[in-house]
C-alpha cells in the first residue's frame, strides 16, 4: 500500500509558506478600515453632534467685553545701570501686587457698593437655563438691577468675567470685564479702575506707622512662640532616639529568638542591651516629666504609671516566677502607654510649631506688604484709557457647529471601532490569515453563480471570464504550487461548520483539475449530509462509498462518469445509521491509495470538523488538507478550534479558502471571535442547519 500521508513534508512546506505570509500588516489599520465601513454610525453621531451644537447655541448667552487701562507713572527719572534695572524689577512686582489687589474680594466689594455700580439697571444677567431662548418667557430673559441683587451675587458675577494683566515691557495694566450687556461691561470696568486708584491714594495718604509697630510686635511674639515650641520639642530628641532603638531592637529580638536559644551568648547580650535601653528610656521619661513645661501633660499619665512601675521594681528584687511574669507584663503595659503618650505629645508639638510658624510668616508677609507700599510711594497711578468696548465676544456659530459635528463624528467612529472589535467574524483574506496563521489559497467572491437551486454547472464552463472562475483557477494554481503533483494527489476539503460551501468548492476544484487535462475523481465521504450527487444529476446516488466500506460493492463499481471530460465521481451512497463506525482506518487508507494509483487528483469532500469526528480520521490519510471558511458566517474561535482539533489528530492544514467574500471587504484586515453554538448528534450535525435549508446554506 502506498503511504499517502506525508506530515513531515507538509510541516516543512507550511513553515515555508508561513514565513512568506504578509503578516506584517497592522491590525489597527484593518480595524480602522472596518470602522469606516460602518459610516452610517459615524454619520448619525455627526448629525447628533450638530443638533447638540445647535442646542448649546440656543441656550448660550453672548458675552461683551470692555477694557480700561491704568498707567503706573514713576517719579524717579534719573536712574541708570543696575539701579534702573532693580527699579524696573521692583515696579513689575508692584504691578503684580496691584493686579492681585484689584481681583481681591475686598476691593470688589468696594466697587459693587460704589454709587456708579448701584445705579446700573442691567447688572445681573438672566439665570442660566437649559431652555432655548425662544422657549423662555420675558421674565426669564429679564436683567436684574444692582439694587435687586446682593453684594455677593454681583461680586461673583464680576469675578467670573474679570481679568487684570500687566502689559509686558510697559507700565500699563489692562483691566478687562465681560458681561452680557455691553454698556454694563463698560460701567464695571470704569468703576473698578476709579475705585482702585481712589483706594490707593487713600492708602498712601494714611500713615502706616502704627500698624507697622503692631505687626512688628506680633512678629516678635510669634517668633517667641515658635522658639518655645521648638525648645519643648528638643527635650524629646533623646528619648525619641531611645524609643526608636527600642522599636528596632524589638524587631531584631524576633529574628534572634528564631535562631538562638535563651542561653546563647548572642541572645544574652541582646536581652541585656534591651534591658539597658528600657532602663535609659525610663530615666529619660522621668526627666521629661519633671520639666516645668511638661508637668501638665504628664500629670494624668503619672497616676497610671505608678502602679506599673511598682510592679516592675518588685519583680527586679524578687525570685518568684509569678511575680517576675507580672513585672514583665507591667513593663510591657508601661512601655506601650508611654510610647503612645510620647507619640501624641511630639505630634502635638510638631503641630504647634507648624501653626506658630505659619502665623509668624503671615505677620512677616503683612509687614513686607506695608514696606512695599511705602516704597511704592515713588510712583502714582492714573487712568491711561477709560473703559471702551473691545468688541462682542459673540458665540462663534459656525465654529461651534463645526466642533459639534467633528466631536460627534469622533464619538461615532469610536463606537464603530468598538463594535468592530466585538464583531469576531472573518471578512477577507487578511483577517483569515492573521487569525489562523495559515496561507489563504484563494478568495471566492460572493456570487449567485454557484446557485444549486437549478442544474449545477461548473463556473469554468458557465462563466469562464468571471471573477469566480478566476478565483477557482487561483485555487487550482495555489494547490499546484504546494509541491510536486505526486505529493498532493489526495486533497481533502473540509470546513469548521456546515453551510460554508465546502462541497461546492470541492466540486469546482475537481472540475478545474479535470478541465486542466488531469484525470480527477471527486469522492463524497460526507456520509451524514452528502451533497455531491445533487451537483451531478445523472449519477446514481444509491451506489457509493458506503457500499464499498460495508462490503456490498467493489470500488470500481461505484466510480461513475460525469458530463465533464476527465472527471469521475464516487457518491456517498446509502446513508448508514452510524457513519463513524463505518469509517475504518485501514479501509479508508486502502481506498485512497488505490484511487491515487489511477487518478492524478483525488478530491475528497468530508464532513465539517466541529460537529463530528469523521474528518479527523479521514484527514490522516490525505496528502493535502484545505479548510473552507465562509466570510461573515463562521467566527474566528470556531476556525481556531478546528485547526487545533486537526493538529491534535496529527493533521497539518495546508491552507484556507475564504468563500463568499464581499467585494467591499477586499483588502481589509478586521477579525475577531464570537461563540459558535453547540454541535454533535448521531447521523447529523446537530443544530447547525435543518434538512430543509441545507441546499440554500451550501450554495458556496
Amino acid at each position: 500500500m502506498t503511504e499517502v500521508n506525508n506530515n513531515d513534508e507538509n510541516i516543512d512546506h507550511l513553515t515555508d509558506v508561513e514565513e512568506g505570509l504578509p503578516m506584517q500588516s497592522s491590525p489597527q489599520k484593518s480595524r480602522i478600515r472596518m470602522a469606516l465601513t460602518r459610516w452610517w454610525i459615524i454619520l448619525i453621531f455627526a448629525v447628533m453632534g450638530y443638533v447638540v451644537a445647535l442646542y448649546t447655541l440656543s441656550i448660550a448667552e453672548p458675552r461683551h467685553s470692555a477694557r480700561a487701562v491704568i498707567e503706573v507713572v514713576t517719579k524717579k527719572r534719573q536712574l541708570v545701570g543696575s539701579d534702573l534695572e532693580r527699579d524696573r524689577v521692583g515696579l513689575q512686582q508692584a504691578m503684580m501686587t496691584m493686579a492681585s489687589k484689584i481681583l481681591g474680594s475686598t476691593q470688589l466689594r468696594k466697587v459693587v457698593n460704589s454709587p456708579k455700580i448701584q445705579a446700573v439697571e442691567n447688572a445681573m444677567p438672566p439665570k442660566f437655563s437649559m431652555k432655548p431662548k425662544y422657549w423662555r418667557s420675558e421674565n426669564e430673559m429679564r436683567f436684574r438691577s444692582a439694587a435687586e441683587a446682593s453684594t455677593s451675587e454681583i461680586v461673583g458675577m464680576i469675578t467670573g468675567g474679570l481679568s487684570v494683566r500687566p502689559r509686558a515691557g510697559t507700565m500699563l495694566m489692562d483691566i478687562s470685564v465681560s458681561h452680557a450687556d455691553p454698556s454694563t461691561a463698560i460701567t464695571i470696568a470704569d468703576a473698578i479702575t476709579e475705585e482702585f486708584i481712589r483706594s490707593e491714594e487713600k492708602r498712601i495718604e494714611k500713615s502706616a506707622g502704627e500698624a507697622y509697630k503692631i505687626l512688628k510686635n506680633d512678629a516678635a511674639l510669634a517668633a517667641a512662640d515658635v522658639e518655645t515650641a521648638q525648645r519643648a520639642m528638643s527635650t524629646y530628641a533623646s528619648v525619641m532616639a531611645t524609643n526608636a532603638r527600642i522599636n528596632e531592637m524589638n524587631k531584631n529580638m524576633v529574628s534572634l529568638k528564631l535562631r538562638y536559644k535563651s542561653k546563647h551568648p548572642t541572645m544574652i547580650d541582646a536581652v541585656a542591651l534591651m534591658a539597658d535601653l528600657k532602663k535609659r528610656f525610663r530615666n529619660e521619661i522621668k526627666e521629661i516629666m519633671q520639666s516645668p513645661s511638661e508637668l501638665d501633660f504628664w500629670s494624668e499619665y503619672k497616676l497610671r504609671m505608678n502602679p506599673l512601675e511598682k510592679a516592675m521594681d518588685a519583680a527586679l528584687s524578687s525570685d518568684n516566677p509569678a511575680q517576675k511574669m507580672a513585672g514583665k507584663k507591667a513593663e510591657e503595659q508601661w512601655l506601650a502607654m508611654v510610647q503612645g503618650a510620647l507619640s501624641a505629645r511630639t505630634g502635638a508639638l510638631k503641630g504647634q510649631i507648624n501653626n506658630r510658624q505659619k502665623h509668624h510668616d503671615r505677620v512677616v508677609s503683612r509687614i513686607t506688604d506695608i514696606e512695599v507700599a511705602e516704597k511704592n510711594d515713588q510712583f502714582e497711578l492714573r487712568i491711561a484709557e477709560k473703559a471702551f468696548g473691545a468688541g462682542g465676544v459673540q458665540v462663534e456659530k459656525y465654529k461651534r457647529l463645526t466642533q459639534g459635528v467633528a466631536f460627534g463624528a469622533l464619538i461615532g467612529f469610536g463606537i464603530a471601532y468598538i463594535l468592530g472589535m466585538l464583531d469576531f467574524k472573518i471578512y477577507d483574506v487578511r483577517t483569515v490569515e492573521e487569525a489562523t496563521r495559515l496561507p489563504c489559497l484563494a478568495a471566492i467572491p460572493e456570487s449567485t453563480i454557484f446557485d444549486l437551486e437549478d442544474h449545477w454547472k461548473n463556473v469554468l464552463d458557465a462563466d469562464p471570464r468571471s471573477a469566480n472562475a478566476e478565483s477557482i483557477r487561483n485555487l487550482r494554481a495555489s494547490i499546484m504550487l504546494l509541491g510536486k503533483a505526486e505529493r498532493n494527489k489526495s486533497i481533502l476539503i473540509t470546513s469548521a461548520a456546515p453551510g460554508e460551501g465546502k462541497t461546492t468548492i470541492a466540486s469546482e476544484l475537481a472540475a478545474s483539475f479535470a478541465l486542466n487535462e488531469q484525470k480527477t475523481i471527486l469522492v463524497d465521504l460526507d456520509l451524514r449530509k452528502p451533497r455531491v450527487h445533487t451537483l451531478f444529476p445523472g449519477v446514481n446516488e444509491s451506489l457509493g462509498i458506503s457500499e464499498v466500506l460495508s462490503g456490498q460493492a467493489d470500488l470500481a463499481v461505484v466510480v461513475q462518469r460525469t458530463s465533464i471530460q476527465g472527471l469521475h465521481v464516487i457518491c456517498a451512497g446509502t446513508k448508514p445509521p452510524n457513519p463513524a463506525e463505518l469509517l475504518q482506518e485501514n479501509e479508508i487508507a486502502d481506498i485512497i491509495a488505490k484511487l491515487c494509483e489511477y487518478y492524478d487528483r483525488v478530491i475528497i469532500d468530508t464532513p465539517p470538523v466541529l460537529p463530528v469526528s469523521d474528518t479527523r480520521l479521514l484527514a490522516q490519510h490525505a496528502q493535502t488538507v484545505i479548510l473552507v471558511v465562509r466570510a461573515l458566517k463562521i467566527p474566528v474561535g470556531a476556525i481556531m478550534r478546528t485547526k487545533e482539533l486537526l493538529e491534535q489528530a496529527r493533521v497539518n492544514v495546508s491552507g484556507v479558502v475564504i468563500n463568499a467574500m464581499k467585494r467591499k471587504h477586499i483588502g481589509s484586515g478586521y477579525y475577531g471571535y464570537r461563540g459558535y453554538g453547540e454541535y454533535g448528534g448521531s447521523g447529523g450535525y446537530g443544530g447547525y442547519y435543518d434538512d430543509d435549508d441545507d441546499d440554500k446554506e451550501d450554495k458556496k
